[in-house]
């Protein structure tokens, strides 16, 4: 017998014939689907959503979408690789987290006994997934390190903290010892989906929860999906295509996105779709003003990291002509050496740092705002980079006008003068030209304003784009085929 034949991989991406695939509607994005409610829904098998963590703050999208999938009428069971931080919670969290069943450490008897019982009665494939996990790293590790060549010849300047991550992040080696720490864990979560009928797992992020979705697959045959967001795609593309390949159905939330994928999947490949995350447009609306003056109001949002761009922000309000209110809604690593820079900048009076919101007081400072502002930079070296940011589509409901870094993603979301104002990334000068321009300029923020509004009304919409998700998930609560 040889290894690729033992291993169960081919020179070339065949589809694993394991059980029949459920076949998703070839459709791409959310305006094409119809508005219908799924059908059969609530009724059959229960769905596993499956997490690194949950729920997390700043991570409102996966919450809403649960939320918002089961007043469609899904199915759902949440399960999380690991208990998230204990920190500040969106108040809707709180009854979804009493529900999340949170797998047990690595350690656990409970885990090193299940896997016992799998080694006893699976021995072959429990062995062969293993040696699986580690061959298709190899496979890959060569194209990564093509890419990582291409990012060591422009390193830039960061902080201890960020190499420390990008170390973390971007480590072939770390990554496979990562992905082989799931394998207890994940032959865990399979004795538990079998003995309660689950025969579907859907899983967010395309790293750690995807991986040991994969796992399910091979050593127990439990179909999976996936949705894929940002960073998890592009800091780390080790065991991807195989993860391509074995999912019944690949979810994204942004073309950019998409487009990377099929790159890195088999040409047959018709499995990827996208599915914008949408804003809540009940809660992110325009609202009436309490107060307004002669100093241009700036907010922004986002954790405190370098990708996010703040420092960029802080830089450029130091060039902006005339008085400016910058405040910076959230929490991070970066803050001290962002209040340091504000310090010797001289902005202490005029840069305000609120720490992490809930999303009511969000959209409250939102609607206090002149201008929203996202100055999002590209971090290869740690694998960190913004897609479609949900804080500038849930600014632009509001019909607060935008500036944006001119990034791949972002450009689905904004035109340049029509929705909103894309500059450089990077450039705190430019950034502070546009703020100027737009300061100086009401009835230009209006146009702005309307203009995003309209944007995101007509692909943003929350409750369009989950149900059209509904519609592509709903057929994975039917009972598992036959093979």
């Amino acid at each position: 017998m040889t290894l690729a034949r033992f291993l169960g991989t081919r020179k070339a991406p065949e589809r694993d014939r394991t059980n029949q695939r459920v076949a998703p509607p070839p459709v791409e994005g959310c305006t094409s689907f119809s508005g219908s409610r799924a059908q059969g829904s609530g009724e059959g098998r229960p769905i596993a959503f499956l997490y690194p963590a949950f729920p997390v703050l700043h991570q409102t999208f996966v919450m809403w979408e649960a939320l918002a999938l089961r007043q469609e009428g899904l199915n759902l069971k949440l399960y999380s690789l690991r208990r998230p931080p204990t920190e500040k919670q969106q108040p809707e969290a709180q009854a979804l987290k009493n529900e999340v069943e949170y797998l047990p450490p690595v350690a656990s008897p409970s885990v090193l006994t299940a896997n016992l019982r799998c080694l006893w009665h699976r021995p072959r494939r429990y062995l062969r997934s293993i040696a699986r996990l580690v061959w298709c790293w190899y496979r890959d590790r060569k194209e990564l390190w093509k890419s990582k060549e291409a990012t060591k010849k422009r390193r830039r300047a960061l902080p201890w903290s960020v190499r420390v991550e990008a170390l973390w992040n971007t480590s072939p080696t770390v990554y496979l010892l990562k992905s082989l720490s799931l394998v207890p864990q994940a032959v865990y979560l399979g004795e538990r989906l079998l003995q309660e009928g689950i025969f579907h797992v859907h899983a967010h992020w395309a790293t750690h929860a995807t991986t040991a979705a994969l796992l399910l697959r091979w050593i127990y045959g439990i179909r999976f999906s996936f949705t894929a967001h940002a960073y998890d795609i592009y800091l780390m593309p080790l065991l991807l295509p195989a993860k391509l390949e074995a999912a019944e159905l690949v979810v994204t939330c942004a073309r950019v996105n998409a487009e990377y994928l099929r790159s890195l999947a088999a040409p047959e490949n018709r499995r990827i779709v996208v599915n914008y995350h949408g804003v809540d447009l009940r809660r992110f609306r325009p609202r009436p003003r309490t107060a307004s003056g002669t100093v241009l109001r700036i907010v922004t949002c986002g954790s405190l990291r370098v990708y996010k761009g703040h420092h960029v922000l802080i830089e450029a309000c130091a060039y902006v002509s005339g008085p400016v209110r910058c405040v910076i809604i959230g929490e991070g690593p970066q803050r001290p050496m962002l209040e340091k820079r504000v310090q010797e900048l001289g902005l202490a009076r005029c840069v305000e740092f609120t720490g992490a919101l809930i999303q009511e007081e969000v959209a409250e400072q939102y609607a206090q705002a002149d201008l929203f502002v996202l100055a999002s930079v590209l971090v290869k070296e740690s694998g960190r980079q913004d897609v479609i940011p949900n804080v500038l589509a849930e600014a632009m409901a509001m019909g607060i006008p935008v500036i944006a870094s001119d990034l791949p993603g972002i450009r689905e979301l904004i035109t340049d003068g029509v929705h909103g104002r894309l500059v450089a990334p990077e450039n705190p000068r430019a950034l502070a030209a546009a703020i100027d321009e737009l300061g100086a300029d009401p009835a230009l923020r209006a146009k702005l304003g309307e203009g995003g509004r309209a944007r995101v009304l007509e692909a943003f919409d929350r409750e369009r784009n989950v149900r059209a998700l509904a519609t592509i998930l709903a057929p994975f609560q039917l009972p598992r085929p036959q093979s």
